[in-house]
């Protein structure tokens, strides 16, 4: 009988030494290390899977957009930010509505980047949307006046260069020019 409580005294020592090696939670991380690869495979497979549902493209949402735009702006990329705020100005329009606040950032964007860049009768179009709205929302604002001086100075490059645009804008005014451009050709010497 003495050896067998020996036997089990040293069994019991025996299995409370293997514990203290493995630490308390030793036959758990055996668990968690055999079940590694099998949860590795499961994140990529779950991975692909979700990433081949999207096709691979993230649908950005307007405020992702206007952040776009304008990391392309600071970086002188004018084309993409252009295509960044069309893109934030379409949903904008469809889930804002034509008239609200986010559409008149985008169409503020837009409107900035073409003036800056020349390019009169696509800035004529945009501040024309654009100027409307923000005299509806903040009439007395800086802003507002700021944008005004801006649409006006737009109207006069239209004139100037003798633009066409699609509400025929500044047309009297170029037939006025043009007539007295006429009136001022030179006489002929005799």
């Amino acid at each position: 009988m003495q050896t067998d409580l020996r036997n089990r005294m040293d069994q019991e020592s025996l299995v409370k030494s293997k514990h203290a090696e493995q630490g308390a939670w030793g036959r758990g991380l055996q668990k968690i290390k055999t079940r590694r690869p099998m949860a590795f495979a499961l994140v990529v497979a779950l991975s692909l899977a979700l990433g081949a549902c999207g096709m691979g493209e993230v649908k950005q949402n307007y405020m992702g957009l206007i952040v776009m735009g304008n990391d392309y702006k600071k970086n002188n990329d004018f084309a993409n930010a252009i295509d960044c705020y069309n893109k934030a100005l379409k949903e904008a329009d469809t889930k804002f509505g034509p008239e609200s606040g986010q559409s008149v950032t985008a169409l503020g964007y837009l409107g900035q980047i073409y003036r800056a860049q020349g390019e009169w009768r696509l800035a004529y179009m945009t501040y024309k949307r654009l100027v409307p709205l923000k005299v509806k929302f903040e009439p007395k604002a800086r802003e507002t006046q700021d944008l005004v001086k801006d649409f006006d100075f737009v109207k006069s490059k239209i004139i100037e260069y003798g633009i066409k645009t699609e509400d025929n804008y500044g047309a009297e005014e170029m037939k006025k020019k043009s007539a007295a451009n006429k009136d001022k050709k030179p006489k002929k010497k005799h």
